[in-house]
């Protein structure tokens, strides 16, 4: 399976820790700080929502709903040792939550996957559509916890320790669940590769 792997913003607390200086900022009025905590977390933010809608139009929607909510309840956020990254993925899963409750609509992971290096490589692009197909076919059928985990250790690229620390799990518990996830998804990811090659040698 070829996924890609973006850089991951740092759950710690931002460069120097100064998350921290940003929330109080922002909690005092000041819409820059806001803006800048928006800026630094918004891709990862969208990449998330991105695996939990199904297309680039409702991960957008769904990411700003997330920063709209936090912004309103910012008052209310407290460090508690956890990150303010950590704030926005609750928020975001809910808001995932509330929305699949209401638009049942299909996994997309299409933008998540990386492409072959060189653009004339036609056999490495064939192989990516159906390695894309594949992936997508497997990871529709997790469950949502298992799919998280999934998306934040091997797409974002997180650590075990850092999902734990964005989930509000132990990392005891997401190592338990990264890899009962992993058996699933290695399961699904061969019953679609198999029911892929039926498909072709039908065509």
């Amino acid at each position: 399976m070829a996924v890609g792997r973006a850089r991951p913003v740092d759950l710690t607390g931002g460069e120097a820790g100064t998350d921290e200086a940003l929330v109080r900022a922002a909690k005092s009025g000041d819409a820059s700080a806001f803006g800048e905590l928006y800026e630094r977390y918004r891709d990862a933010i969208y990449r998330y929502c991105l695996s939990r809608t199904g297309t680039a139009h409702d991960a957008e929607d769904l990411t700003s709903d997330v920063f709209v909510k936090a912004l309103h309840s910012i008052d209310s956020y407290q460090e508690r040792g956890l990150p303010f990254v950590a704030f926005l993925y609750r928020i975001a899963r809910n808001a995932a939550i509330d929305r699949a409750r209401t638009m049942k609509q299909p996994l997309s992971v299409d933008e998540l996957v990386t492409e072959p290096s060189s653009k004339q490589n036609v056999e490495a692009d064939a192989s990516l559509a159906v390695d894309s197909s594949i992936l997508l076919a497997a990871l529709t059928k997790l469950k949502t916890e298992h799919r998280d985990v999934i998306v934040m250790r091997f797409i974002e690229g997180y650590s075990a320790l850092e999902v734990a620390a964005a989930l509000g799990k132990t990392e005891g518990a997401v190592r338990t669940l990264q890899h009962r996830a992993l058996e699933r998804l290695r399961k699904e990811f061969d019953d679609a590769e198999r029911d892929a090659a039926r498909k072709v040698r039908r065509s």
